[in-house]
């Protein structure tokens, strides 16, 4: 053999020895993701199942709860795009790490703190937490994932980070209530030891490569960085789509979230039973999340029609029916608004170029936080002069039509297509 020839085949070699360390480190970080997103689920819904018994208990009023709650949404929705701007230039792992930060300020607030001003800075540290972390290591991840020729498993991804915050969910909700009444206060000692433990992990475990942004040109590549992701908005149908998708889910996920409650109460279900439904629903959405989805516009299409044939029925049932067909008919429209979700999340991940993923996954995002206050506003308006069961069905009714024609617009315009 020649030196030519020599030394092209050792270059092809080290390219391949390359691409499979990297793969290999590729799955590493992968695992230590999904380790730090049950670690730190875990951690943050510790509280969910007391969070207003406990603070009555710090002293604050029903009202003082609502406006410490509408700090969070206001911190998060005027943070999130910026962060996820941040993101696309900066380093995703630091932000990420900056997140854990002010999750563990909040936590320690929160235990230390008796006032209502310090419940205030709590929840805005919680909302930047939250904001900050939107479109970093799992974005960089997607990307990661296509740039080694592994768009196939972009969906399987972004399926178990879903799996994963609803098991950590389930688990924070049940175990935090009994940490609560054995500890009191002190079980948020419990959610800083995991966000700490997420941290190191990320920390230490999670390898990055390098980014170039220089400090100086921040400002400038901000703004060009927010230009040039407009553009990509305003030339990709997809992305659109996916995003109105998103914002019209948001109408039937706000009305369930704040109101089955009061919705189950009216029909005569059992209060004691309610954390059954709960379980319930978090198992129907893992259901949908574990399904495989396929971009090919001949399998959507087949979705689409008995998704359309489910919703139907389900909202006929559930607006002339009680009891067990009520529950059967609430559940699967559950499951078909968490499956509409899922498929938004997959196609615009696997649309959206790695230069913008993070800014744009945040601005979708934040339209989606947008599109919840319009429904909560909304049904607050409504509730003064309609029962619950009928804006719940209003509110469904508008999410229903709004999502089916989205999808129908995305097939009628050959806008999804396989990947």
């Amino acid at each position: 053999m020649n030196g030519f020839g020599e030394f092209k085949f050792c270059a092809i070699i080290c390219n391949k020895s390359k691409g499979g360390s990297a793969l290999l480190q590729l799955h590493k970080n992968i695992k230590i993701f999904y380790l730090a997103t049950i670690l730190t689920t875990l951690a943050a819904s510790l509280p969910h199942a007391v969070l207003t018994v406990l603070l009555f208990a710090k002293g604050l009023s029903l009202t003082q709860i609502m406006l410490v709650q509408a700090t969070y949404s206001l911190v998060i929705l005027v943070s999130e795009y910026p962060s996820g701007l941040l993101a696309d230039l900066y380093s995703k792992k630091v932000l990420f790490l900056w997140a854990k930060v002010f999750l563990i300020g909040m936590f320690l607030l929160v235990w230390l703190g008796e006032s209502f001003q310090t419940m205030l800075l709590a929840w805005a540290c919680y909302g930047l937490a939250m904001a900050l972390e939107s479109g970093t290591l799992d974005a960089q991840l997607i990307n990661e994932l296509k740039h080694q020729d592994q768009s196939h498993l972009v969906a399987k991804f972004i399926s178990n980070t879903n799996r994963l915050d609803l098991i950590g969910l389930l688990l924070g909700g049940t175990i935090g209530s009994w940490l609560y009444y054995s500890l009191g206060i002190k079980f948020y000692l419990v959610s800083v030891s995991l966000t700490l433990v997420a941290f190191l992990a990320v920390r230490y475990g999670y390898l990055e490569a390098n980014t170039d942004i220089s400090q100086q040109n921040l400002k400038q590549s901000l703004v060009a960085q927010m230009v040039t992701g407009f553009s990509e908005l305003k030339h990709s149908r997809q992305l659109r789509l996916m995003i109105a998708l998103t914002i019209a889910g948001q109408f039937f996920f706000q009305a369930h979230h704040q109101l089955w409650q009061a919705l189950f109460l009216k029909q005569g279900f059992d209060k004691e039973q309610f954390y059954i439904y709960y379980v319930i629903f978090q198992l129907i959405s893992l259901g949908a999340y574990s399904l495989p989805v396929k971009l090919d516009t001949s399998t959507i299409k087949r979705w689409y029609l008995a998704s359309m044939l489910g919703l139907v029925g389900a909202s006929v049932f559930l607006a002339f029916t009680v009891k067990m067909s009520f529950l059967l008919s609430y559940l699967v429209l559950v499951f078909i608004f968490t499956l509409f979700e899922y498929f938004s999340n997959v196609l615009f991940s696997k649309t959206v170029s790695p230069t913008h993923i993070s800014s744009l996954t945040s601005l979708r995002s934040s339209c989606g936080r947008l599109a919840s206050l319009a429904s909560l506003l909304l049904s607050s308006l409504l509730l003064t002069y309609l029962s619950v069961k009928s804006v719940v069905l209003l509110n469904f009714g508008l999410a229903i039509i709004a999502s089916l024609g989205v999808i129908f617009l995305a097939l009628k315009n050959n806008t999804v297509h396989s990947k």
